[in-house]
C-alpha cells in the first residue's frame, strides 16, 4: 500500500488571542514527542517535521495585519504541500492561523479544478466575528468568517476568492460560546452548528454522524480544524480562552475516532495549546492523544478500503 505523507508545520503565533502563550504550542508538542509518537503509531504514513512557518519581518500597523502576515506565509506552505498531495498537520499557535492553512489547501484544490474540501471545525467557539462585530478585537475569533467570505480586514486578502470554503460544507462541533454578531452571521449563511450541549444530550456518535453529513456527505475530502479548548477546562486547562461545559477526554477521543473513520482527511489544524496555562502537561497530552485517535482511525479506514 502506498504510504501517506504527513508534514508537520509549527506556527508559533500567539498574538491573535488574549494571551501570547499559545505561541509555545508547537515547541510543547515537539517536546512531548508528537512527531515520534505519530510516526510509530502510523505504519502506513511517513510523518516528517517540516519546521516552523514564520512571517516576513515587515513592520505591521495592527494585530490583524501581523496575523495576516503569518497566515500568508502559512497559506503558501500548505498550498505547496496540498499541490503535491501531502497532508499538512499544522500545530499552533492561535486559531487565526486557519485563515492561512485552510485557504492554502482550498487554493490548491481550486487550481487543479477539484472540489473544495469540506471543513469540520471542532472548537468551543465558531470564530465567526469580523473586525466590525468582535467584542474583544482578537483575530483568533475571525478566521472562520474570513474563510467563509465575510470581510475581515487583512485576513480576507490572505484567503482570497480561491481560498474560500463552501458554507454548505462546514460544520462546527463543540461550540458553546457564540457572540451576538457571530450568531447573526451563522443565521445569514445557514451554517451547521453542533454544540457541546448537543453532544452531552444526544451522544458523540449521532452528533458526529450529523456533522459529517454536512462536511462530507458522500465521502468527499475534508479538513479538520481542531481547537483544544473544545475539551472542558477541567481536563484541558492549557488553552487561551477556556469555556466550561466542554467535552470530556473520552468524548473527544470518540469524536476523533469517528471522524477519522469517515474518509479522506486532507489537512489538519491542532491549535490554541497554551503551555503557560497548562497543568502537568495535561492539555498537550490530550491534544496528541486526540491526533493519534484521528489519524489511527483514518489509517485503518484507508487500509480497509484497499
Amino acid at each position: 500500500m502506498t504510504k501517506t505523507d504527513i508534514r508537520i508545520l509549527g506556527v508559533p503565533m500567539g498574538i491573535g488571542g488574549e494571551k501570547p502563550g499559545a505561541a509555545g504550542g508547537p515547541r510543547q508538542a515537539r517536546e512531548k514527542a508528537v512527531v515520534e509518537r505519530l510516526s510509530e503509531a502510523l505504519d502506513h504514513a511517513r510523518v516528517e517535521d517540516a519546521g516552523d512557518v514564520l512571517p516576513d519581518q515587515r513592520e505591521c500597523a495592527s494585530r490583524l495585519e501581523e496575523t495576516g502576515r503569518w497566515c500568508e506565509a502559512l497559506k503558501r506552505r500548505t498550498a505547496e504541500l496540498a499541490h503535491d498531495h501531502i497532508r499538512p498537520l499544522v500545530i499552533g499557535g492561535d486559531h487565526t492561523l486557519a485563515a492561512g492553512s485552510i485557504a492554502g489547501v482550498a487554493t490548491a484544490h481550486h487550481a487543479r479544478e477539484d472540489a473544495i474540501p469540506g471543513v469540520l471545525w471542532i472548537d468551543a467557539h465558531v470564530d465567526m466575528n469580523t473586525h466590525e462585530t468582535t467584542p474583544s478585537g482578537n483575530p483568533h475569533g475571525m478566521s472562520a468568517a474570513a474563510l467563509l467570505g465575510l470581510e475581515v480586514e487583512h485576513l480576507s486578502d490572505v484567503v482570497g476568492v480561491e481560498g474560500r470554503i463552501d458554507p454548505k460544507r462546514i460544520a462546527f462541533v463543540g461550540a458553546r460560546d457564540i457572540d451576538p454578531g457571530e450568531q447573526r452571521h451563522i443565521e445569514e449563511l445557514g451554517l451547521a452548528v453542533f454544540s457541546s450541549e448537543m453532544i452531552h444530550r444526544e451522544g458523540v456518535e449521532k452528533t458526529v454522524e450529523d456533522a459529517m453529513k454536512v462536511v462530507s456527505p458522500n465521502g468527499e475530502p475534508f479538513m479538520v480544524s481542531f481547537d483544544v479548548d473544545v475539551i472542558d477546562p477541567e481536563f484541558a486547562p492549557g488553552v487561551d480562552t477556556a469555556v466550561p461545559g466542554g467535552l470530556t477526554p473520552r468524548q473527544i477521543q470518540d469524536t476523533m475516532s469517528l471522524v477519522g473513520e469517515h474518509g479522506q482527511i486532507v489537512a489538519i489544524d491542532a491549535v490554541e495549546l497554551n503551555p503557560e496555562t497548562d497543568l502537568d502537561e495535561r492539555t498537550s497530552e490530550l491534544m496528541i492523544q486526540s491526533l493519534l485517535a484521528l489519524l489511527q482511525a483514518n489509517a485503518k479506514g484507508a487500509s480497509a478500503g484497499d
